[in-house]
């Protein structure tokens, strides 16, 4: 297993960044998907993953207390947990004590002391950029402050963001007061991409997070016509067909440029090209059963930056999504 550091912070962690977001039963129930998301997360830190992301959302943290409650290498894991507050029905008003509290819950079902990165999110209903910006310059002060005191307590160690919009993403950025970005990476989805030569140089990290895109960036689907119609992504295409047939564009151009990096496979290349950019840390992916974290390590052994090739990626992402 690689590890590479965290732009910023004195994190060194596996390039595979474990996901649980359907490794186990949500209530709780001790199932044939749990106990296969169980070994899977054994599995994974025996292969020397380091780095484990998780959220209260899932309702999978009860697999992970089992596994790491009495594991020999607990004490060597770096934990990023999903941070929303303001959620979705606060009102765009920030609770100290919610903030809090889900450190201090995380902390206890991860049978752990400190949470090396908390991927703070703010929300709001409708979550549009109308809504939120505002509430952002209001509450940083008081956001900064709550992490300052944890992290003095030894309970956390950085603060980065899931910033939804670029729009949200500059607005972050100019803060001052993040540590970077845990957001979205994929062949198709290379918006943040533009603040990547910023970033670097104000020693800023990213963490990746969705690199095959919900599946759909794997050899399972050829076209877009085979997505599922229960798949999350179908309804994305009816939100905004425009911008989904873009998408669609812009991954066919890769299987015909880029992909062939990779034997052909689309489903290696979109697990290697995060990775690409030296920016980049680790990759959050959902891994459900040992058969996928030992594809994803194998995948991800020996993978070194390529700033040629991800340029040249971002290059024809902005083509197809028409950007100067």
């Amino acid at each position: 297993m690689d590890y590479r550091r965290i732009g910023g912070t004195d994190l060194d962690v596996s390039v595979l960044c474990f996901g649980p977001m359907r490794s186990a039963a949500r209530d709780g129930n001790d199932n044939e998907t749990s106990k296969a998301g169980a070994r899977a997360l054994e599995a994974a830190l025996d292969a020397g993953v380091n780095f484990l992301h998780s959220s209260y959302e899932y309702g999978t943290r009860w697999m992970m207390t089992d596994v790491l409650r009495d594991h020999p290498k607990r004490n060597d894991i770096h934990h990023v947990i999903k941070l929303p507050v303001p959620d979705w029905d606060d009102d765009g008003k920030f609770n100290e004590t919610k903030f809090r509290q889900r450190v201090e819950d995380a902390l206890s079902e991860l049978a752990t002391d400190r949470i090396a990165v908390l991927q703070w999110m703010w929300r709001a209903r409708p979550n549009d950029d109308e809504h939120r910006l505002p509430v952002l310059a209001n509450i940083m002060d008081d956001v900064n402050a709550a992490f300052e005191k944890l992290r003095d307590e030894g309970k956390a160690g950085y603060m980065m963001t899931l910033p939804y919009t670029v729009p949200a993403a500059r607005a972050s950025l100019d803060t001052g007061k993040l540590s970077g970005f845990v957001s979205f990476l994929n062949p198709i989805e290379m918006e943040l991409v533009e603040f990547f030569p910023e970033m670097e140089k104000n020693n800023q990290g990213f963490l990746c997070i969705r690199p095959l895109f919900q599946g759909i960036l794997t050899d399972r689907h050829q076209s877009w016509d085979e997505v599922p119609e229960d798949h999350y992504l179908q309804r994305v295409k009816k939100e905004d067909p425009h911008a989904f047939d873009k998408r669609a564009a812009i991954r066919a151009t890769f299987a015909d440029e880029i992909a062939n990096e990779n034997g052909g496979s689309f489903a290696r290349f979109s697990q290697r090209f995060p990775l690409y950019s030296p920016l980049v840390a680790s990759m959050v992916t959902g891994l459900n059963t040992e058969a996928q974290v030992k594809d994803a390590v194998e995948a991800l052994d020996g993978i070194k930056p390529r700033p040629d090739l991800f340029q040249k990626a971002y290059d024809l992402w902005k083509a197809d999504f028409k950007i100067t």
